[in-house]
């Protein structure tokens, strides 16, 4: 099998689906993997779902996995949570991202942190506010991702970014930022494969979070130019990706080919 890599990370939205569609070849590709037995983890950004949500959707679809083999935004930033010894947050995200702060007392007076996920649809003056007298009182604040829009069917739509931009603008405090780019995700995902960064290869869609994020981690790059690759113009000075592919189909044929 090809190159020094030994394990992946790969993006799910714009990667593996589109909401609720599989791109072609997808399931194809994990299944390659797992055939051949090279280490993966499902990483996502992803804030208004939980674990459970995503590996529900992913077996829809017809992958075969199981829930040890997804990394999402919020769990990460539970497992950074605990290991910080936090036991109060407030929580601001939909769907049913608080499964995975279960073990946490969520409260809207005085929490250790302000947790700001994918509030969507939702956004109201009167919840930003909120969390923004939170955050002047004394609360910290933890973004769960920092991306500025995201793939839709319908097109691009507006992230959860934009709302943290906003908070850290009010209120001059800057946010915890634990999703992807985040070197504090990537070093999870590593620790998890239990590989090194040099043989490990990020797969994603997008230039900010998946490839420089995991660039600055030591990562191998790979964008594929499914989701939102093609809203990004790949500067000519830059050396990053590594490599491209038209779509995760391609990545069994990268891995076969000599070099």
């Amino acid at each position: 099998m090809n190159k020094t890599v030994k394990g992946f990370l790969i993006d799910i939205d714009g990667v593996l689906y589109i909401e609720r569609q599989a791109i072609r070849g997808a399931v194809e590709a994990i299944q390659y993997l797992q055939k051949n037995k090279v280490p993966f983890l499902l990483v996502t950004n992803t804030t208004r779902r939980s674990r459970y949500s995503l590996l529900n959707n992913l077996q829809r679809l017809g992958f075969k996995i199981d829930i040890g083999q997804i990394l999402s935004a919020p769990y990460a930033a539970a497992q950074w949570l605990k290991d910080n010894g936090v036991k109060s947050i407030s929580l601001f995200s939909r769907g049913d991202t608080y499964r995975e702060f279960k073990s946490f007392r969520i409260t809207p007076n005085k929490p250790e942190y302000v947790v700001i996920g994918d509030i969507g649809e939702d956004l109201t003056y009167a919840n930003l506010n909120q969390a923004f007298r939170l955050i002047m009182s004394g609360s910290k604040m933890l973004a769960l991702q920092k991306n500025r829009f995201w793939q839709r069917n319908t097109g691009l739509a507006i992230d959860s970014g934009a709302i943290v931009a906003a908070l850290e603008y009010a209120t001059r405090q800057e946010a915890l930022v634990i999703g992807k780019p985040s070197r504090e995700f990537f070093l999870q995902g590593l620790k998890i494969l239990n590989l090194p960064p040099e043989h490990v290869a990020m797969v994603g869609d997008d230039m900010e979070a998946d490839i420089l994020g995991a660039a600055g981690a030591g990562l191998y790059t790979i964008a594929v130019q499914t989701g939102k690759f093609s809203s990004y113009a790949r500067e000519a000075d830059s050396e990053l990706p590594h490599q491209v592919l038209a779509s995760i189909a391609e990545l069994p044929g990268w891995l076969e080919s000599p070099g």
